[in-house]
């Protein structure tokens, strides 16, 4: 597997996974139908490469050869590089997005994009990389946990009847 820069030609693989990541993503205090709540990410979806264009942010994009020697993308990661911190203001990365498919979790592509996010960032003096991932994806927070990431703070919802 490699790591590489992502552009518009990558858009349709981004949307594609990132749509079907939304189940896996959602708290299972949120009581939606699925399908509202994917009619929802897909209206945010639509704009995101847009987003990703005039933030100047950049997309990594995780690739490996299939069985017949064909290079194809198995993950992504956005990383939005001059994000702010809400409480001191301090410039760091942010990741807004990272997915990998489901078939190739658990292979390395997801701590390959963020070492490539960390580098982009080391690479730029930026001292702080955050990200913001569901208490309830276990998997996700033992690969964050794993590469050094530490909780800061606690989002916190109360479900009213």
């Amino acid at each position: 597997m490699q790591v590489r820069l992502g552009d518009v030609r990558d858009w349709p693989f981004i949307y594609s996974l990132s749509k079907s990541v939304i189940p896996v993503s959602i708290s299972p205090w949120r009581r939606q139908q699925m399908e509202e709540t994917i009619s929802y990410r897909d209206k945010i979806l639509k704009s995101f490469w847009t987003w990703i264009q005039q933030s100047e942010s950049k997309v990594f994009i995780t690739e490996t050869e299939d069985t017949d020697e064909k290079i194809i993308p198995v993950g992504y990661l956005v990383l939005f590089p001059s994000s702010r911190e809400e409480l001191t203001g301090i410039t760091q990365g942010w990741i807004m997005d990272v997915a990998v498919l489901p078939e190739y979790r658990g292979q390395g592509a997801g701590k390959m994009l963020i070492q490539a996010a960390e580098k982009y960032c080391r690479d730029r003096k930026i001292l702080y990389l955050g990200l913001a991932v569901s208490s309830h994806n276990q998997n996700a927070l033992k690969l964050y946990q794993q590469l050094g990431f530490a909780e800061e703070r606690k989002l916190m919802v109360k479900v009213l009847d």
